[in-house]
């Protein structure tokens, strides 16, 4: 309420016309004062919260533009990322595959460590039934150049012999006209 709402009670008189009511008229009269003063202070206060509230909320909407710009750069880029990481993670899927193919290929054709040592033992009998039967041809080879030398010896023998007998022969036929011509 304003002052000039309500009517003054102060006598306009000196200081003792106060009464208690005229107090009382006095004090409402500074309340109602204060309290339009009090009310222009908060609607002031209110204007200016309003217009800080259209300020900030200008400013969020700006703010969340610009945030949702980083985001959606931010979401391109994660979503890049995990292209690259599929794409990775399917070559390492291709090269294990390919991993085990090969294994699968190994275990069918590799021989297991069992049938080898069955094949080395039967190879190494064999080996030892052949280097008998060597040795066994190495001897008759070595009796048979024996005797062949024995066979080459005798006949140089016998040539020698039949060489000698045909010096002899020839002494004796030289020795037999040589005493034929002798008179």
């Amino acid at each position: 309420m304003a002052q000039n709402d309500i009517p003054s009670r102060v006598p306009e008189t000196g200081k003792s016309g106060w009464t208690s009511e005229i107090l009382l008229d006095h004090v409402l009269a500074i309340i109602g004062e204060k309290h339009s003063q009090v009310l222009s202070v908060i609607q002031g206060n209110d204007k200016r919260y309003e217009e800080r509230f259209a300020a900030s909320q200008k400013a969020l909407e700006l703010g969340l533009m610009g945030t949702k710009s980083e985001i959606s750069l931010a979401l391109q880029a994660a979503d890049r990322a995990v292209q690259k990481a599929e794409a990775a993670t399917e070559k390492r899927f291709e090269s294990v595959n390919e991993f085990r193919g090969t294994l699968d290929n190994q275990q069918r054709t590799l021989i297991p460590r069992s049938e080898v040592a069955v094949l080395v033992e039967g190879l190494n009998e064999k080996i030892s039934h052949l280097s008998k039967t060597v040795d066994e041809q190495k001897s008759i080879v070595a009796s048979l150049q024996a005797e062949r030398q024995g066979v080459r010896g005798g006949w140089g023998y016998a040539v020698g012999a039949v060489g000698f007998l045909l010096a002899l022969g020839s002494l004796v036929m030289i020795g037999v006209r040589f005493l034929q011509t002798k008179p």
